[in-house]
């Protein structure tokens, strides 16, 4: 049950947040205002945002994510965790620095390989997943994108899996 643990305090930043994208973001959310409140005005909470981060969160707004995405992920989580396969540490890394890491992992490109991932459709699918869930709560900070609309939907259609992933990455739903 410890390793469990573990596991979950560990996968939870690094899959949902593989580049440190919603902690900053939720930090800078907390008084940035609505995206309502945005338009029209200047972008100065944008300013503060470092350029990598910009462009991985870009990234990661703009990425499609398969329609299958959701249940594939529960499913490779599940698996990781029953083979006690430790996610490196994700903090203050770049996506292509954490996508590189997973990849060194031993055993994490395979069961990735397993549900149909690389390490890089993995990890950009989870940091989507994640982002598009803080855009939805309301934690997107001034001069960020939006999400994917094709994301929203597909999270709109299917909240049944946007529960079950949460809840896997040790994460439930409120």
């Amino acid at each position: 049950m410890g390793n469990f643990m573990i596991f979950r305090r560990s996968l939870l930043p690094v899959l949902a947040l593989a580049t440190g994208t919603i902690a900053p973001m939720s930090a800078l959310a907390q008084g940035a205002p609505s995206q309502t409140q945005i338009d029209g005005q200047s972008d100065q909470q944008s300013a503060q945002i470092p350029p990598q981060f910009r462009a991985d969160a870009e990234r990661a707004m703009r990425y499609a994510l398969p329609a299958d995405f959701m249940p594939r992920a529960v499913s490779t989580i599940s698996e990781l965790q029953g083979r006690n396969i430790q996610p490196p540490n994700s903090q203050g890394l770049g996506l292509q620095e954490m996508i590189t890491r997973t990849s060194q992992v031993p055993g994490f490109p395979d069961v990735l390989r397993s549900h149909g991932f690389t390490p890089e459709t993995f990890i950009i699918g989870m940091t989507t997943f994640g982002m598009t869930l803080a855009a939805s709560n309301g934690q997107v900070p001034a001069g960020m994108p939006s999400p994917n609309p094709t994301n929203v939907a597909l999270f709109k259609a299917h909240p049944d899996q946007v529960n079950a992933l949460m809840q896997a990455m040790g994460n439930p739903p409120h």
